[in-house]
């Protein structure tokens, strides 16, 4: 088996497989509001990947809850259209 590597940001713990990273988790806790965890990644063809889980109390009513999950849909697209535009290399001046 060829393990690779672990890069600097890499946990090098049970979190790895043969040949994936992963970073340690990194929370942000928004008391009452939720709480959403990242981790970096590299896959073993070597492509990197931000894994992103969200925990987000939802109303009772499922109306609201609704309404919820759409505002938090909408949200997510925004955000990866932002991430989208920030991989692009900047134009020269």
């Amino acid at each position: 088996m060829n393990r690779t590597p672990h890069p600097d940001w890499c946990a090098a713990d049970h979190r790895c497989g043969l040949n994936e990273h992963r970073s340690a988790e990194i929370v942000v806790d928004l008391a009452r509001h939720g709480r959403a965890v990242v981790t970096r990644t590299r896959t073993e063809n070597g492509r990197e990947y931000a894994e992103v889980r969200l925990w987000v109390p939802l109303a009772r009513r499922e109306v609201a809850a609704r309404r919820q999950l759409l505002a938090m849909l909408s949200g997510l697209r925004v955000l990866l259209g932002r991430v989208a535009v920030a991989a692009r290399p900047s134009p020269h001046r």
